[in-house]
């Protein structure tokens, strides 16, 4: 067999798995009710991820760039850490309720931590520990475009600053994502994670699509 087609070959295969794999989650991801895409908590966490993964790099504070997220702690890479900085920074340019507020600044004086993990429900955006200040992105949103972290830290405290097992949590969460969204993005900008917060408030009965996923 000539060794052109053998290297080619081998080359073609991990191309091949990768786009069958991206084919796969994005025909999973449109197929999912939007009520579903955010799982109730399971294991610990205020949404239901699967089994996660997480790196074992120690937390380091945060450059603050407003007093409300000072004293947040990122976790990773150096390019993580910039990302999840610049995450943050987009937290401080929005117009928060004063609830909401409340909540980031008391993670910040717990010295909550941020930080990317692998889900094996690999399209759930992001979840929040019950036990610790600790909240975890999808690995995925290491590469894009970090202001979109700021709706899901805050979702997440939201989720968290209440019963994340119950649906007017859920909606909550989602209310307050979905602001955080339309006051940072355009139209063109926004990510599926926002696109899915307005679209799950945009249904007849949230409560009920929420109720009928298995929150209470």
């Amino acid at each position: 067999m000539p060794r052109w087609f053998v290297l080619t070959a081998l080359i073609s295969i991990p191309l091949a798995a990768i786009v069958l794999i991206a084919a796969f989650l994005v025909a999973r991801s449109d197929e999912v009710p939007v009520a579903e895409r955010r799982p109730p908590p399971a294991a610990g966490y205020t949404t239901g991820v699967g089994d996660v993964v997480v790196g074992d790099t120690s937390p380091q504070p945060a450059d603050p760039a407003c007093p409300a997220v000072a004293g947040v702690r990122v976790a990773g890479t150096e390019a993580d850490r910039e990302s999840l900085t610049a995450g943050l920074a987009a937290v401080c340019s929005a117009e928060l309720e004063p609830a909401v507020r409340d909540l980031v600044e008391d993670f910040g004086a717990a010295e909550g931590v941020v930080r990317f993990a692998s889900f094996s429900d690999t399209g759930v955006d992001s979840t929040a520990s019950r036990d610790e200040p600790l909240i975890l992105l999808n690995a995925r949103f290491a590469v894009t475009d970090p202001a979109w972290i700021a709706p899901l830290v805050v979702h997440d405290l939201v989720a968290g600053g209440g019963d994340p097992a119950l649906a007017t949590t859920a909606v909550a969460a989602r209310t307050a994502e979905a602001e955080v969204c339309g006051q940072l993005f355009d139209d063109a900008r926004p990510s599926r994670g926002c696109q899915d917060a307005q679209a799950l408030l945009d249904l007849d009965d949230p409560l009920a699509a929420l109720s009928e996923s298995g929150y209470r």
